[in-house]
């Protein structure tokens, strides 16, 4: 792939994606800016054994995105799935992929309020232009059918077309609460799980041990 690390790289700094004429505004070594300290390097693999380091550190290959295959990481809040899902966008950072963050929730936000200021198109257009899309903490929040339906369009466009990871505490059976129905929330985990890699990440919250170290 053509161009520098920092041409390649479009990470938003914030929990918003951006469209694509603030993006251009941010052409710097956003690798650097937002996720040096997000490396796998410093994740500790032995405080979570249920998840398989050997596929993490394949999927750091980014062999993934070439063939537009997911990752979902599973577990319960404080196991580290944001910090995986992170090593994982700064690897591909590195090897001249272009790549977005956003959260859930707020990604359902900016569509919404792009759907109010018709420039829907727009974003969901530039929503597509990445390598990869990282979506965290999907399914912390019930979406609206609104929401939900416009989640589902981002997902459905990228769909074979660009490789998406997502970050969740729910498991597969319990996301019909989240995204209202279950003909929704079964289009959205075909499309997800479809040529997918599971991340399984079940343990103890890193916060919650950090603070019994700090009050023991």
């Amino acid at each position: 792939m053509s161009g520098t690390m920092a041409e390649n790289a479009e990470l938003s700094m914030t929990d918003q994606v951006y469209s694509d004429d603030l993006l251009a505004d941010r052409e710097t070594d956003h690798c650097r800016k937002f996720l040096s300290t997000k490396s796998l390097d410093s994740f500790d693999f032995t405080a979570i054994p249920s998840l398989n380091k050997a596929l993490t550190m394949e999927l750091a290959r980014c062999e993934f995105i070439d063939r537009r295959e997911n990752v979902i990481a599973l577990g319960p809040s404080g196991t580290g799935k944001t910090h995986v899902a992170l090593g994982l966008g700064l690897a591909a950072c590195q090897k001249g992929r272009k790549v977005g963050f956003t959260i859930a929730a707020a990604l359902v936000h900016e569509l919404m309020e792009a759907v109010d200021d018709r420039r829907l198109q727009r974003l969901l257009k530039s929503l597509t232009t990445h390598d990869l899309l990282i979506i965290d903490e999907l399914g912390f929040v019930p979406l609206s059918k609104t929401g939900a339906e416009l989640l589902f369009e981002v997902i459905s466009q990228r769909y074979e077309r660009g490789s998406i990871i997502t970050t969740s505490n729910l498991p597969f059976d319990e996301r019909t609460e989240v995204f209202g129905s279950e003909r929704l929330s079964g289009a959205i985990l075909d499309r997800l799980s479809h040529h997918v890699h599971i991340l399984e990440m079940n343990g103890e919250s890193f916060r919650l041990r950090e603070s019994r170290k700090r009050n023991p």
